[in-house]
């Protein structure tokens, strides 16, 4: 039987344990065990390439602490006043604040990330880390700072300030710590929760709904991943507009009395808690699964498209042993031998297209749609770049004599010291390519004291607030390996620091490059012995796995999708 208080929340000596009572406590505990279990997957899987970039740990902590408020509200009615008002003040004023400073920081992960990576398609090129001793003031290390990073530390003192401004409320307010004078405790505690001082615990709330929240979306208008990032952000912000001002309404409101027995003033707040949660931690699950899936149907076609080119190739070899060995022409097999070559060539045009030489080949002629795809939409666009940068470097190999000269496989050495650490190295690159780890460890062990010993060299003539390219030199830069995201053999200028003495009739080739009297300026360290034109290849082979069943999936899905989109991007 349904049953329900019709005293509501009256702060009487026992707990509303009727049909509503128990619906909150169900819904509170329900809740918990789903929103938990998605976040025991999350920490389970956080080394996944799309949940890495979304930073799992802030998160989930935004998450818990959001939790712990929403809990308490939920159980608002059931406990009926019985929770102390000096505890609720606290979690109301410390959990709410830091949940929703710790959910605007994981937010702001998107804006950052897409900035970073529309870097990388406007040709900056791919970025290490700055050694810290370079920056020898607070100013400097401060500059050197990344926009998302100068944003944490400025939602860090705000959540410090929250703390001094509740600390001295409480400490301020004999209410608060249970001093109402001579009225009975029900109101008592009806007094103990109205008032002025609780709300500074909704400002981060309210700052987050109607001042950062339509900022962010301002500024992220632009994006169309295909994660669906920009969606959840809006769907957050949007959620957590209506929150805030019925809160204050219920508070202060006579007309709000009779809502207020069965629905307490804080649960305005719970739908938009209740959005953010879900879309913080079940958007990347279902982005994940949305990907393997994508994944395992590309390999579903490619397989179904070698099978097919192997019938075809068979076929051809069977007709053709049959016209040799009869004396009339068989038209009529002819014909229906090209009757079904023709009715499966649209398929395996199809299917073609999602082969990893189709992609070699757009890597090869014209890798810029790709570029720009994964920059804009996939986020991804480290993959590709690495993969630019492998082209370039085989080109200069082959165009150096056969075998290298000890001059030439120093300068190789050189530029494959700065593709490890601009795409590889997890300590030094911004963006480190997702590859396994026995093929990470294995090129770790082949240049990281390489590294170690080349950022020795350039550590103190290093811009201390240039975060780009610490390899990046100054008037002695010149054509040398071609970088750019074109075709093979388009100029860019190398990111080596050259000597500053101008040279003449230098050539592009690669035993050319360098006078042979700076050769001990151009080497970093000894030239291992098992360096080679394959050093690269296992890393190169997990990475057009990876791009060809994720990314370069979605952007000819997109491109049928939307042809005539897909036909600018290529202009």
């Amino acid at each position: 039987m349904f049953y329900i208080n019709p005293l509501g929340r009256n702060w009487g000596p026992t707990v509303n344990w009727d049909s509503l009572g128990k619906i909150y406590a169900a819904l509170a505990i329900s809740w918990t065990v789903i929103l938990y279990s998605g976040i025991a997957w999350l920490v389970a899987h956080r080394q996944l390439p799309c949940l890495k970039m979304r930073n799992i740990p802030l998160a989930v902590a935004a998450t818990s602490f959001l939790h712990v408020y929403l809990v308490k509200i939920m159980l608002a009615y059931t406990t009926n006043g019985h929770f102390l008002c000096s505890a609720e003040f606290w979690i109301m004023s410390i959990y709410l604040p830091f949940g929703i400073a710790l959910f605007q920081a994981n937010q702001v992960q998107l804006l950052s990330i897409s900035t970073q990576q529309r870097k990388l398609l406007d040709g900056e090129g791919l970025s290490i880390h700055e050694p810290y001793r370079c920056q020898r003031s607070l100013w400097s290390r401060w500059r050197s700072l990344s926009a998302l990073k100068q944003t944490y530390v400025f939602i860090g003192m705000g959540m410090l300030l929250q703390v001094v401004v509740t600390a001295t409320i409480y400490g301020t307010n004999r209410k608060l710590q249970g001093h109402w004078g001579k009225i009975p405790y029900p109101q008592g505690q009806v007094a103990c929760r109205k008032g002025l001082e609780w709300i500074p615990s909704a400002f981060w709330q309210m700052f987050w709904s109607w001042i950062y929240g339509p900022y962010l979306l301002y500024k992220i208008r632009n994006v169309r991943d295909t994660h669906h990032w920009r969606l959840q952000t809006i769907l957050c912000v949007i959620s957590g507009f209506p929150g805030s001002p019925l809160w204050l309404a219920s508070v202060f409101s006579p007309k709000f009395k009779a809502i207020n027995k069965y629905f307490v003033p804080p649960m305005w707040l719970a739908p938009g808690i209740i959005v953010m949660q879900a879309c913080t931690i079940f958007f990347p699950i279902y982005s994940y699964y949305r990907s393997r899936c994508l994944s395992n149907e590309t390999l579903c076609t490619l397989q179904s498209w070698e099978a097919r080119s192997q019938w075809t190739a068979d076929s051809a070899t069977l007709y053709s042993n049959s016209v040799r060995t009869r004396s009339t022409p068989a038209i009529h097999q002819k014909a229906s031998f090209r009757t079904e070559k023709s009715g499966a060539q649209y398929r395996d045009n199809e299917m073609c297209e999602m082969t990893i030489a189709a992609l070699e080949n757009a890597i090869a002629t014209n890798p810029l749609p790709l570029l720009q795809f994964a920059a804009t939409k996939d986020f991804t666009a480290e993959n590709i770049l690495f993969l630019i940068q492998i082209r370039d470097w085989k080109s200069s190999w082959a165009s150096s004599s056969s075998p290298p000269t000890p001059h030439s496989r120093a300068v190789l050495f050189r530029k494959a010291v700065e593709i490890y650490a601009q795409s590889v190295n997890e300590k030094m690159a911004v963006f480190p390519i997702n590859i396994e780890g026995g093929i990470r460890s294995r090129l770790d062990a082949l240049f990281e004291p390489a590294v170690r010993k080349l950022r020795d060299e350039i550590g103190d003539a290093v811009d201390p607030y240039n975060e780009i390219t610490p390899f990046a030199g100054g008037e002695g830069e010149m054509p040398l390996s071609p970088m750019s995201p074109g075709c093979p053999g388009s100029p860019l200028k190398s990111t080596w620091p050259l000597p500053s003495t101008p040279k003449s009739g230098v050539s592009t080739e690669v035993e050319r490059a360098y006078h042979p009297e700076i050769d001990g300026k151009i080497v970093v360290g000894d030239v291992p012995e098992e360096f080679d034109d394959r050093v690269f290849d296992a890393a190169e082979k997990s990475i057009k796995y990876l791009v060809v069943t994720n990314t370069w999936r979605k952007m000819i899905s997109e491109m049928k999708e939307s042809p005539r989109t897909s036909h600018e991007s290529m202009q």
